[in-house]
């Protein structure tokens, strides 16, 4: 019965522990640790391995330990490679829901060590179903089929000892004089090199991410230098890889060999990107970055000038957001590399983003759509990916006025941001003589639930306003529907608050009285506009508290602040 628990335990912990590099001896630990609880059975075992997998993550022996008790390498089964693609804890729930326990059960024995409920117990489970594509007793099956201690060693017995001590010294000293070079070169090939997608996965979808980016470049099949520059990740003490770790291009740029790594950190975080270099005389990890969403986004690559493009992105062409109106310039893409960008480009301003249009065709069938980036000249800083609401008939005027108040007028911190969605509330006349405008609306996608923000700008994308607020975001459904803003004439201040249809009346309350303007119509937009206080003395005076109630036709209402 104890070999029993024991290989459960095992099983339990390599599965949590497998990041790709064969964790057999951590796995052995944490199981030896667990068997020590003498009474409770199996369930006790299993708490004490939940509580040091958790709190008390094992550390390796280095790479010597994989030339004697390491299990040999097949390919994952479906499970596997599912779990691979989660956190070391969302393993852990996943695996102790297919061992028996219920999500409540899960989320009292995992709370007490990290932050986890039956919500995202169930979360995982469904993830776990969804990619492999199995049901709750094909994929049991398979995780009791796996047996990570393939060479069954057993604890040996007081009287075996001496004999089998010997036996190993024997065996050492063969294996290092006979064969200790082509074992090397063999470790050298099969451990610790990231994993890579399958050239084809990403046209089996229509909503191609990250997750499906194959691996580029004329380097792709240097497993040495795939390998070195995965472990270097995975040394990086400031920033080190979360899960399994992927290739996304190896190839030569500018003579110093590149490759582009990804890791796997969870359904929630998007993952990191990191950049390792060789060059003549330095090798190393030069820049690590949190990609603000999993969509596939363009990666500068170093200082070089170029960018890393997915291979579903075609007919890219580029332009500064600082000129008045776009000057595009195709950009050639040969094997996910992008040419150099003019050197002058990469010059202080507009939050040092450029804009790039590509077309996405989908392989699975479907119209060409134009995908829009705003992508850094910083390799460790994101490229948010735009998207428009866009009236009926599409505007280049204003999506170009809208991208530069985003990049040059602040409307949106693109450091902060994740994929961002522009749209156009309302546009028309400011009252005295404040020439025409639009109010313009940004929602990120992260972080997570951020309030919408809005921007008074003008027709060429100068910001006329301070940031305001709007009742939506970018995960609603009904996306943004009312705003408001101070707008600063010569004279005086005004609250300019508008709505689009679906909203009844506009409402403020506060210390300039009340004002309301409303429509009967569904399909209308609204416009409200309330003078305030004088612009002198602006500095000495902080502006009224005012809030502004959007009503909507079902009766619903939200509430909004200009700041």
């Amino acid at each position: 019965m104890d070999r029993e628990h024991y290989d459960r335990l095992l099983r339990l912990a390599y599965l949590v522990l497998d990041d790709g590099d064969a964790p057999l001896v951590r796995a052995r630990r944490v199981a030896a640790g667990a068997m020590r609880v003498r009474r409770g059975g199996y369930p006790a075992m299993r708490a004490r391995l939940v509580a040091i997998l958790l709190d008390e993550p094992p550390g390796g022996w280095g790479g010597a330990h994989r030339l004697f008790c390491e299990p040999v390498r097949k390919p994952p089964g479906p499970v596997r490679a599912a779990l691979l693609e989660l956190e070391p804890r969302e393993r852990l729930a996943y695996l102790l829901r297919r061992d028996g326990l219920t999500a409540p059960e899960i989320a009292a024995e995992m709370g007490a060590h990290v932050p986890f409920d039956f919500w995202d117990v169930d979360r995982v489970v469904a993830e776990v179903d969804g990619r492999t594509g199995l049901d709750e007793d094909a994929q049991r099956a398979e995780i009791e089929a796996f047996e990570p201690d393939l060479i069954r060693l057993r604890p040996p017995t007081a009287g075996s000892v001496r004999w089998r001590v010997a036996v190993a010294g024997v065996l050492v000293v063969a294996l290092v004089v006979v064969a200790g070079q082509v074992l090397t070169r063999a470790e050298e090939a099969s451990s610790g090199g990231p994993a890579v997608v399958d050239a084809g996965v990403w046209r089996a979808t229509g909503t191609p991410t990250v997750y499906e980016w194959p691996v580029q470049g004329g380097l792709r099949n240097d497993a040495g230098l795939l390998r070195r520059a995965a472990d270097a990740w995975r040394a990086d003490g400031r920033e080190p890889p979360h899960g399994r770790v992927y290739a996304l291009y190896a190839g030569t740029v500018d003579g110093a060999s590149l490759v582009v790594l990804r890791d796997s950190p969870g359904l929630r975080t998007p993952p990191n990107v990191a950049q390792y270099f060789e060059r003549r005389l330095s090798r190393g990890v030069e820049s690590v970055r949190r990609l603000r969403s999993s969509t596939g986004q363009l990666i500068m690559l170093g200082m070089t000038w170029r960018y890393l493009v997915p291979p579903w992105l075609r007919d890219v062409r580029a332009a500064l957001p600082s000129g008045p109106s776009p000057t595009w310039m195709p950009v050639a893409v040969r094997d996910g590399l992008s040419d150099p960008l003019p050197w002058r480009w990469f010059t202080p301003g507009c939050q040092n983003y450029l804009v790039f249009e590509m077309t996405f065709r989908p392989a699975m069938g479907g119209w060409p759509r134009t995908v829009t980036q705003l992508a850094s000249q910083d390799p460790r800083s994101a490229a948010p990916r735009v998207w428009f609401h866009d009236p009926p008939r599409r505007d280049e005027r204003f999506r170009w006025a809208a991208l530069r108040a985003v990049a040059c007028g602040a409307a949106a911190t693109l450091s902060e941001a994740g994929d961002l969605r522009l749209g156009r509330l309302w546009s028309g006349e400011l009252p005295e003589g404040g020439g025409r405008a639009t109010l313009l609306t940004v929602d990120a996608s992260s972080p997570w639930g951020t309030p919408g923000g809005s921007v008074l700008i003008a027709d060429d994308g100068r910001a006329l306003s301070e940031r305001g607020r709007t009742n939506g975001d970018f995960t609603s459904s009904a996306g943004t529907m009312a705003a408001a803003v101070w707008w600063r004439s010569a004279r005086r201040w005004h609250l300019v608050a508008a709505a689009g249809p679906g909203i009844a009346r506009l409402r403020m309350v506060g210390e300039l009285g009340t004002h309301e303007k409303g429509t009967d119509r569904a399909d209308a937009n609204l416009l409200l506009v309330v003078p305030g206080p004088s612009a002198e003395g602006r500095i000495r005076r902080p502006l009224p508290l005012v809030q502004v109630v959007a009503y909507e036709t079902d009766g619903d209402r939200t509430v909004i602040s200009p700041s």
